[in-house]
């Protein structure tokens, strides 16, 4: 990427901003190294999580009783189809 002719300024002036310029894409090109690196370090943790711990086996409706939770004397009759 060509740093020069930016902007309308002369050349001398734009040349003092040719650091700032590469220090910014040097300063990005960082930045979403390290993005894409912890990006990567997090789905090695969640795949390592994801296949290392075993689910609970807990059955929880073994000591449901669903006798108590329907209403025994509240059925209305079904209408007659003719």
């Amino acid at each position: 990427m060509s740093h020069m002719d930016f902007s309308s300024w002369s050349r001398e002036q734009e040349a003092t901003f040719v650091v700032y310029e590469q220090r910014n894409a040097e300063s990005q090109s960082k930045a979403w190294i390290a993005g894409i690196a912890a990006a990567a370090v997090l789905f090695v943790a969640m795949l390592g999580i994801y296949l290392g711990v075993a689910p609970d086996d807990k059955d929880l409706s073994k000591g449901m009783n669903m006798s108590n939770l329907t209403k025994k004397g509240d059925k209305a009759p079904a209408p007659d189809k003719k």
